[in-house]
């Protein structure tokens, strides 16, 4: 049976990373197109509740057809998944991001969210970023990216799991190959900017400088991984700095087993008591 895939992004239906991975679709399944009608980089997770969305049919990339939602990358996933009549997608690809997602980022992350939205419905994603804001070689990837697709429509992801895909800036034939990653921690020279006009406004905030320094790995692994390979996998950053495409996976589970478990043992009514 054909896989119906449903591509989206974060950059916006013009961007030229969707039309690189439109390409790179071709062949693994019927493709359909809801994307941002402009950018909506940073949105993470959001979704659109105080009004109507509006969606148009319009052409982009100069050769394939889609719809433009003017809503976030998460709004596009739920229209796609809850928004008529036609088949739901049996996965959802979302990118390519000029600019890398990793490390922190993840969590700010429309073209991640986008994937993490598609993971809760139960279907496997896969997010794809380049460590460039104008990568002239991006379209030399499609083979890279094909591959990869089509490994996770072989395969399949475990419930609520997504990878998460950075290129490096290098040309394809200069790609030292494809490494699993753990997530990174944040940018080491992350840094905002504020810029007042003397009566307590900030009309202006930046951040970073795009150094891809970073601090130590967020994610560690568990005690019972005993595989020595898997101890040797190195961070995000570090794998796409040295000319690797770093394959991240991520899962949605936001609960802490842990502490639950220290939680459990403590007097939570002794609070109660004196409230």
């Amino acid at each position: 049976m054909t896989p119906r895939i449903l591509l989206t992004n974060d950059d916006g239906i013009d961007s030229p990373g969707i039309a690189v991975l439109r390409a790179a679709l071709e062949g693994l399944g019927h493709v359909r197109t809801i994307a941002p009608a402009t950018n909506s980089s940073g949105v993470a997770r959001s979704i659109t509740i105080d009004r109507s969305l509006t969606l148009e049919e319009r052409r982009f990339g100069g050769v394939f057809d889609g719809i433009a939602c003017d809503g976030t990358p998460s709004d596009c996933v739920r229209v796609g998944f809850l928004g008529g009549d036609d088949p739901l997608p049996d996965l959802v690809v979302s990118g390519v991001n000029l600019g890398p997602n990793m490390g922190s980022d993840v969590t700010y992350s429309g073209t991640v969210g986008a994937a993490f939205e598609a993971a809760l419905r139960g279907r496997p994603a896969l997010a794809f970023s380049v460590h460039s804001r104008r990568p002239g070689w991006l379209h030399e990837a499609v083979p890279v990216i094909h591959s990869l697709v089509a490994r996770v429509i072989a395969r399949g992801l475990p419930s609520r799991a997504i990878l998460n895909v950075n290129l490096p800036d290098l040309p394809v034939a200069e790609f030292s190959g494809i490494r699993p990653a753990r997530l990174g921690g944040a940018s080491l020279h992350d840094k905002v900017l504020l810029h007042g006009d003397g009566d307590g406004r900030v009309p202006l905030a930046g951040s970073g400088d795009g150094n891809i320094d970073c601090a130590s790995a967020w994610s560690q692994l568990p005690d019972w991984c005993d595989d020595p390979r898997a101890r040797e996998i190195g961070i995000d950053f570090d794998v796409v700095a040295g000319g690797y495409v770093a394959v991240t996976p991520l899962h949605y589970d936001l609960l802490d087993a842990q502490l639950l478990c220290e939680l459990h043992s403590w007097d939570l009514s002794e609070g109660r008591a004196h409230a």
